[in-house]
């Protein structure tokens, strides 16, 4: 369990790390910058390979949402983040009697949950 979390924690990394390199990336773009744009899209190109690979070994598939993603809770066993989110809205458990990595998960969900609705 405790080796799962710390590829969790390595994808969030890359994931940041991917983030700001888009943005050095666009930038590059926009100062006609030939040379840093195509280092950042190299540099981009490796995170998302390596962010693959470490889905790929947690079991997570890409596309898979958050929201698909199991945890464990010690008194109500294995749940999904959705199923979590509803136990969370119907008042059977609170927030802050839950792990910090799975009230990070459970946070990144809320929020996946928010923006597929403003989607729809």
């Amino acid at each position: 369990m405790r080796a799962e979390k710390d590829v969790r924690l390595r994808i969030d990394l890359l994931e940041g790390q991917s983030s700001l390199l888009a943005k050095m990336a666009t930038k590059a773009m926009k100062e006609r910058n030939d040379e840093a744009f195509s280092q950042y899209s190299e540099k981009l190109a490796i995170n998302k390979a390596r962010i693959e690979e470490l889905m790929w070994v947690t079991g997570l598939k890409t596309g898979q949402t958050v929201l698909d993603t199991k945890v464990v809770l010690d008194s109500n066993g294995s749940k999904t983040i959705r199923e979590v989110l509803d136990m969370l809205k119907e008042g059977q458990l609170r927030i802050d009697s839950l792990p910090s990595d799975i009230q990070a998960m459970v946070r990144k969900g809320a929020l996946e949950l928010k923006n597929a609705a403003g989607k729809a």
